[in-house]
C-alpha cells in the first residue's frame, strides 16, 4: 500500500486491513506531515516512509513489488503524485494487479476549471490511464461518478464507504454525554445556554471559512445566544485570531485540537458545518454525524451524496452562497426539535460506515483481483 502521507485515518484503516484480510500488509508513504503538522509515529516494522528523490523511490517499491510477484498486490492512494502514477506503470509492466483508491469528486471550486488546460488534457488522458488499474476503489457516490465521467466500468469499481473510527468515536459518546457537553464549555468558556456552531478543519479559503464567518455575523446579529467555535489551523489563523479577540464577538477560536478533544468539541455544539469551496470527502462530516450532530456542508463537499440527506441528517447550501449558508444556520439554530431529529437520524446512517466495514470492502476488491 502506498499512500502520500501517515494520517491517523490511514493507520487506523491499515490496522484494521490487517485483522480482516490475513495476509501481510506493507505500507509505504512518500512524506510525513504534508498536509498538517500530524507528528505521528511509525510503529509497525510494515511501514516506513520511503528515501528521499524519486528514482530511490522507485527503486524500492521495485524491490517490494518483485520480491514474491506472483502474490502481490498493489494498493495505490491515486494517481496524481508521480511516485503513485509510476509506481501504478511500474505494476502493471510487471503484471501485478493494482488496486486505485479515488476521493476525487466531479466539480471544481469555479466554472473556469472547464476551460483551463488541465481539463483539457485530461479529458483524452485519463480514459487511457484508467485502463491500467485492476480495480478502483471510490470512497462514496460522487467519486464513483466522476471515475465513470472518463470511462471506468460500474463493473471495475467498488465502493469502500471512506469513514473514519465510528465505533471508537460512539463509544466515547457513549458515556455521558450531558457532563461532557458541559464540561467541555466550561473549559472553553462557553455559556451553558449558547447555540454552538462548530467549524472543524484546515484554516484555509478553500474551507469556506472567509463565507462561514461573514454568514455567521449575519446570522448572530438575529439570533443573539449564536456563538461559532473554530478548531484547526492553517494560513488563516492569525485572521480567525484576531476576530475572536474582538470585545462582545461571538467567535470562539479553540485551537488545533487532537484526539479526544476533537470529539469533546462535537459534544460541545450544537450543529457542525463545512461550507468548502473544494472538498475531495469532508471526514470532520463522518466525525460530526457519530457525534450525533446534525451537519450543514456546501454542494462542493464530496461525502454529501452518501451521508447528507437534506433535511433528514443535515442541509446542502451551495457553495459561496453566504446569503444561503446564513439562513440554513439560522433555520437549524432556532429549532431544537430538528437538530435533535437530524442528529439522531445523522447517528443512525453513519453507523454503518465503520473502518470495519470499509476494511471489508477493500480486502473484498483484493480477493476480486488477486491471480
Amino acid at each position: 500500500m502506498v499512500y502520500i502521507e501517515p494520517t491517523p485515518y490511514i493507520i487506523a484503516l491499515i490496522d484494521r486491513l490487517r485483522l480482516v484480510g490475513g495476509g501481510s500488509i506493507e505500507a509505504y508513504y512518500i512524506t510525513t506531515d504534508l498536509s498538517q503538522a500530524w507528528e505521528l509515529r511509525l510503529e509497525s516494522g510494515h511501514e516506513r516512509v520511503l528515501p528521499g528523490g524519486f528514482l530511490a523511490r522507485m527503486q524500492t517499491l521495485h524491490r517490494a513489488l518483485t520480491r514474491d510477484r506472483e502474490s502481490t498486490i498493489l494498493h495505490l492512494a491515486g494517481w496524481g503524485h508521480p511516485v503513485l502514477l509510476g509506481a501504478l506503470l511500474m505494476a502493471r509492466s510487471l503484471r501485478i494487479p493494482v488496486a486505485v483508491e479515488s476521493d476525487t469528486a466531479e466539480g471544481r471550486p469555479d466554472r473556469s476549471w472547464r476551460h483551463s488546460w488541465r481539463h483539457w488534457v485530461k479529458k483524452p488522458l485519463y480514459p487511457l490511464l484508467f485502463r491500467l488499474p485492476s480495480r478502483f476503489l471510490p470512497g462514496g457516490t460522487r467519486q464513483a461518478r466522476y471515475l465513470g465521467q472518463y470511462g471506468v466500468e460500474r463493473e471495475r469499481m467498488t465502493i469502500t464507504q471512506m469513514t473514519v473510527d465510528v465505533c471508537a468515536i460512539r463509544r466515547f459518546c457513549s458515556q455521558d454525554r450531558e457532563a461532557a457537553r458541559a464540561a467541555a464549555r466550561a473549559r472553553w468558556g462557553m455559556s451553558a445556554d449558547a447555540r454552538i456552531v462548530l467549524f472543524v478543519g484546515r484554516l484555509e479559503a478553500s474551507k469556506g471559512l472567509q463565507e462561514l464567518l461573514s454568514a455567521f455575523a449575519g446570522a448572530v446579529a438575529e439570533e443573539n445566544d449564536l456563538c461559532l467555535a473554530i478548531a484547526g489551523d492553517g494560513s488563516l489563523r492569525s485572521h480567525v485570531e484576531a476576530i475572536a479577540a474582538k470585545p462582545g464577538c461571538r467567535v470562539t477560536y479553540l485551537g488545533r485540537l487532537s484526539g479526544d478533544d476533537v470529539l469533546r468539541a462535537y459534544l460541545m455544539a450544537d450543529l457542525s458545518v463545512l461550507p468548502s469551496l473544494f472538498e475531495p470527502w469532508g471526514m470532520v462530516i463522518n466525525e460530526a454525524m457519530a457525534c450525533g450532530l446534525p451537519v450543514i456542508v456546501s454542494d462542493r463537499v464530496g461525502c454529501a451524496d452518501d451521508l447528507v440527506r437534506p433535511g433528514e441528517t443535515g442541509l446542502i447550501v451551495a457553495a459561496g452562497r453566504e446569503i444561503d449558508l446564513g439562513s440554513a444556520i439560522r433555520q437549524l439554530a432556532r429549532d431544537e426539535p430538528a437538530r435533535r431529529h437530524m442528529g439522531q437520524a445523522a447517528e443512525r446512517l453513519i453507523s454503518n460506515w465503520t473502518l470495519g466495514n470499509e476494511a471489508r470492502n477493500i480486502v473484498s476488491a483484493w480477493h476480486e483481483i488477486a491471480r
